[in-house]
C-alpha cells in the first residue's frame, strides 16, 4: 500500500478515535459484503437470462418512463 493511502487511513483513524487495524477491517468487511452481493446479482441475472426471463430495451425504457412520470406527478 502506498504511503498516501496509509496516511489517509491514519488521519481517518485519528479523526474518529479508532486504530488503523479497525479502519482496515471495516473497509475489508464492506468490500467483501459488496463483492459477494455483486456476484450473487450477476449469477441471478445469468440464471434469469438462461430461463429467458429478460426484458427488451424498449420494455425497460417504457417501464422507466412510466415510473418517472408517476414520481413527477406525486
Amino acid at each position: 500500500m502506498d504511503i498516501e493511502k496509509i496516511d489517509q487511513i491514519d488521519r481517518l483513524a485519528s479523526a474518529i478515535g479508532r486504530s488503523r487495524a479497525w479502519i482496515l477491517n471495516q473497509a475489508t468487511d464492506r468490500y467483501l459484503e459488496y463483492e459477494e452481493w455483486f456476484v450473487q446479482q450477476v449469477e441471478k441475472g445469468v440464471a434469469d437470462a438462461t430461463r429467458g426471463d429478460i426484458l427488451s430495451h424498449d420494455q425497460v425504457i417504457t417501464e422507466l418512463r412510466s415510473k418517472v412520470e408517476k414520481a413527477n406527478s406525486s
